[in-house]
């Protein structure tokens, strides 16, 4: 007589399904992240890839509890898709903190007021099911409660410094720069620019604002999530890093023209001892004769 083992249908197909999910999942990371696959599209198969883990995840744990009561065979295909569907649920589970906690926002002004208009990205966003360009006035008091931080930035220097510096800013945070006007007198300058997120890939919109007039400059800076209805934040802290990253390349200058200064002064208080020296080297030289 022979005794067929049973083997888990449960257990198998969790298997395929996780395995599934993982290569899904991957290969929508790559076509978005190098090959132009649309944002709207990725995030719709992640969505689906998700759904499917969390299927996986079930039959996997219910194939588990067959095995233990009925002895069937297939505790390692369950367990390795047990593995499989938590990485990648661990994904979407890592940002679920800042879900909770953050407000839900998809873009931050330093001037909810009257924020920076966006000009050549608002074309760019046309028909490309993305956020609308105009800023919503809900978000000015959701922003001010969560990041009261997030301010103009005043500057006691010239226009065009404070231009010079958002833009050399700009480079140094390897921000694609899409339009720019540089200010001439009182005009107002400004950077339209885009960034993508590192991992993943995502776009977000900035635009920047310099104002002001003499020795009085004010920068204003907008950034925007071109898709999704919540940031996690991330907006906010892009504009942190470039007021900070401003205010410490406006102080190199300051430093820097302190520095000729004293440099200045030094020479020329050099220059007037000089003649001093040499007055009293000869008196010492008639003195000696």
């Amino acid at each position: 007589m022979r005794y067929y083992e049973h083997h888990s249908v449960k257990a198998s197909w969790s298997f395929r399904i996780a395995l599934l999910c993982v290569l899904a999942a991957a290969g929508t990371f790559v076509w978005h992240r190098f090959f132009g696959l649309s944002t709207p599209l990725a995030l719709k198969m992640f969505y689906g890839t998700v759904i499917l883990t969390v299927i996986a995840l079930t039959l996997a744990t219910a194939a588990l509890v067959e095995i233990w009561n009925e002895g069937s065979l297939g505790a390692g295909k369950a367990s390795f898709a047990i593995f499989l569907s938590l990485g990648l649920l661990a994904v979407p589970a890592v940002s679920l903190p800042s879900l909770m906690r953050l407000p839900r926002l998809y873009e931050v002004a330093t001037d909810p007021a009257n924020p920076p208009a966006f000009d050549r990205i608002a074309k760019i966003r046309q028909g490309a099911q993305a956020n609308p360009v105009h800023y919503d006035a809900t978000f000015g008091p959701l922003q001010a409660a969560a990041y009261p931080d997030i301010k103009p930035l005043l500057v006691g220097r010239p226009l065009t410094d404070a231009y010079t510096a958002a833009r050399e800013t700009v480079k140094a945070l390897n921000w694609k720069v899409i339009d720019e006007q540089s200010p001439e007198a009182a005009k107002t300058g400004y950077i339209e620019a885009a960034d993508r997120t590192w991992l993943f890939g995502f776009t977000d919109d900035i635009v920047i604002r310099i104002t002001g007039a003499g020795k009085a400059a004010r920068i204003d800076i907008r950034s925007s999530s071109r898709f999704g209805q919540h940031d996690l934040g991330r907006n906010a802290k892009r504009v942190r890093v470039f007021l900070a990253e401003v205010k410490e390349r406006l102080a190199g200058i300051e430093r820097a023209e302190r520095m000729e200064r004293q440099m200045a002064s030094r020479e020329a208080a050099a220059a007037k001892a000089d003649p001093k020296r040499r007055q009293n080297t000869r008196r010492r030289e008639d003195g000696e004769d």
